[in-house]
């Protein structure tokens, strides 16, 4: 398993948090948009990706789904070009190749860089701002068009590495984009396609592919 291939699905489970909540709120800002991720049902959202990498002279791209189940719950689909599956539930993280048969299975550390991302997911699923803030130096900026918050690492803000997340006013994500600190940069473009009993079955039946069961 390639890290760069699982630090971008991991990274992109953020998404299922950010467009999977509630719609309505009277304003933008960082405690109203953890409010609007808090979701009590299960979520899949379609999403297309954009890998501009310095080794490949094209951008690579993919597509598929990601599902969220509350409370702890997450996974990525990855459809195009070949099947990929990613995901974490409470501390566990799980990676699935079909196509090469290849899993990965571990836990979430805080002090390791990739799993300090993922452990972002767990905070934002929780509204827990203060973890963010901690771990984060978080710029949340509103405009007409829109709001768009950067997360930045506070124990190296200059090494190069930020996301920066960005939707329409009052609404969850559209769009993200991450920057690695060797220059590589990942974007999404996210649509809320279903949610529902349908859906929870679905994420079930995909954790258990996740599982080996």
């Amino acid at each position: 398993m390639k890290l760069n291939n699982l630090k971008t699905h991991a990274l992109g489970l953020l998404l299922i948090l950010l467009l999977a909540g509630n719609s309505s709120r009277a304003d933008d800002s960082l405690p109203a948009l953890m409010q609007r991720m808090k979701s009590d049902t299960a979520v899949r959202i379609a999403y297309q990706e954009t890998r501009k990498l310095e080794l490949m002279e094209q951008p690579w791209r993919g597509s598929g789904y990601m599902y969220s189940l509350p409370p702890d719950i997450m996974i990525k689909e990855q459809l195009k070009p070949e099947r990929v599956m990613m995901g974490i539930q409470g501390d566990k993280l799980f990676y699935f190749e079909p196509l090469n048969d290849v899993r990965h299975q571990g836990e979430i550390e805080e002090d390791n860089p990739l799993s300090l991302n993922i452990a972002v997911f767990k905070a934002l699923i929780n509204a827990d701002e203060a973890f963010l803030q901690k771990m984060y130096r978080v710029d949340f900026l509103t405009k007409q068009q829109g709001w768009v918050m950067t997360l930045k690492p506070k124990q190296d803000a200059e090494s190069g590495f930020s996301i920066i997340i960005s939707g329409l006013p009052q609404q969850q994500a559209n769009s993200i984009k991450v920057r690695q600190a060797d220059g590589d940069v990942s974007e999404f473009s996210l649509r809320k396609d279903a949610a529902g009993d349908e859906i929870k079955a679905t994420v079930k039946r995909l954790y258990r592919e996740l599982l080996g069961e």
